[in-house]
């Protein structure tokens, strides 16, 4: 199953990514996908992205970088208006930085986000709105995560290849802000209930969360059987634990062609 036809994208959408574990790889699978849809597309990112990750958009559509919210508007709409009857791509980004020998692109201002969605510019809006180090899971800062209030579609993303190893930082992003959140010591193996707690929790994955938004989580990283058993698992706990904040979990494995092997959706 497609990422797009288990999140039920109507025609138009506005999706944020947050998390960690497989986040930039979910949202290169998507973008893939959105670009079938013959639709106008906006990827962008709030936080910061590496150049590598957006160049195979980057060749497909257009490049709008800069810093100033007016002249960044209006060439996307001259090149939308162009392309009217053709499927587009438009790539948004602020300018870019040298990070230890490697190229990123400054992300936007959530609020340019907000106000182009309401300027319908473009149908779909898929937003990196977290970073997270490369790590399976991430606890947020008091800054975290960048969530444009537009969002219409939040998707939470955790990798299941954590459980099992330790609560370091190797492991998991900021691992003291999580064992302070969850109460287990520095170097303790990461079991289901962890993570269900953290999920759960009021500053954990899933603390900013916009009005009206759809709540999805993503278990990423289900490789093998053994790996389904695991995220099945936690998604129970999950849905014991919060059901009214989740409406729908998502379990599959970003690298993969067939991206989703389960969807389970909450039930009112």
């Amino acid at each position: 199953m497609k990422i797009s036809k288990a999140l039920e994208l109507k025609e138009r959408a506005f999706i944020s990514l947050i998390g960690a574990g497989g986040k930039s790889a979910i949202f290169r699978s998507l973008a893939e996908e959105l670009i079938q849809e013959n639709s106008h597309i906006i990827l962008t990112t709030t936080t910061k992205m590496y150049t590598w990750q957006l160049d195979p958009f980057i060749k497909k559509g257009k490049l709008i970088e800069g810093n100033n919210k007016e002249p960044m508007r209006l060439s996307l709409e001259k090149y939308f208006s162009y392309r009217r009857k053709e499927g587009n791509l438009a790539i948004v980004v602020g300018n870019r930085e040298n990070d230890l020998g490697e190229e990123k692109f400054f992300g936007l201002v959530p609020d340019w986000l907000d106000c182009w969605w309401e300027r319908k510019i473009a149908e779909y809006f898929l937003v990196e709105a977290d970073g997270a180090k490369g790590r399976s899971i991430k606890a947020p800062s008091s800054n975290e995560p960048v969530i444009p209030s537009s969002t219409t579609h939040l998707i939470g993303v955790i990798g299941v290849d954590v459980v099992g190893l330790s609560l370091e930082e190797k492991n998991v992003f900021r691992s003291q802000l999580f064992s302070q959140l969850i109460g287990i010591k520095l170097g303790e193996k990461l079991n289901l209930e962890h993570l269900s707690r953290f999920i759960c929790h009021p500053e954990g994955l899933f603390k900013i969360v916009p009005e009206n938004c759809l709540v999805h989580l993503f278990i990423n990283k289900v490789e093998e059987e053994k790996d389904l058993k695991i995220a099945e698992e936690l998604a129970f706990e999950v849905l014991k634990l919060c059901p009214q904040k989740i409406t729908s979990i998502i379990i599959g494995a970003a690298h993969q062609s067939e991206v989703v092997k389960t969807l389970i959706k909450r039930i009112d």
